[in-house]
């Protein structure tokens, strides 16, 4: 597989216009495990500076409703990893107890080449930002949808799901029961 920025750059529109052909052609790439778990590091730490420099580019006052300074860039990086790791695994465990086919080594490339796809919004973002700053938010809003939109279909890729609508059914029950048990975990703490 060609590591250049100008083709993985090429593969993510690609994956943008053909989502569940994108994700066989990541899978079909075969690269080693060690390299899938330095794309995921390397993904997190360009994640985490790339959201330093947008929290830096925001106006004074929108700093100090979020709370003033963020953690350091290193802290940054290994949240977005540890996040990166469970979502990994959740998307491996969730889908094979739902039936899927889908193996680890393919559920890690693939919630590394999402990421990639999300970092290079997260630029757009941020030259949005600094351009026309109104429709960043507009940019984030939509990131999500494509985040939502790709994670569909390459769920449904890697498991082997007929339907990428079910699969985002799925994935929506999901972090609807997540936030329902993390909810029921923080009610005491807010009583």
């Amino acid at each position: 597989m060609n590591l250049s920025l100008p083709h993985l750059l090429e593969l993510a529109r690609f994956t943008l216009q053909r989502p569940r052909e994108g994700a066989r052609m990541v899978m079909r790439a075969d690269l080693p495990n060690r390299a899938r778990w330095v794309a995921l590091a390397l993904t997190a730490v360009c994640s985490a500076l790339l959201a330093h420099v947008a929290f830096s580019l925001m106006p004074a006052q929108t700093m100090t409703e979020f709370g003033g300074t963020p953690p350091a860039p290193f802290t940054t990086a290994l949240v977005q990893a540890g996040l990166m790791v469970a979502s990994v695994q959740a998307v491996y465990w969730i889908g094979r107890w739902f039936g899927g086919q889908g193996r680890f080594e393919d559920a890690l490339i693939l919630m590394v080449w999402l990421q990639f796809i999300l970092l290079v919004l997260q630029v757009l973002q941020i030259v949005v930002q600094v351009i026309l700053p109104p429709l960043a938010s507009v940019v984030g809003m939509a990131s999500v949808g494509v985040f939502l939109w790709l994670l569909s279909h390459f769920v449904a890729e890697l498991h082997g799901f007929a339907s990428a609508r079910t699969t985002f059914f799925g994935i929506m029950g999901v972090f609807l029961g997540l936030g329902v048990i993390l909810w029921l975990f923080l009610l005491p703490s807010l009583i």
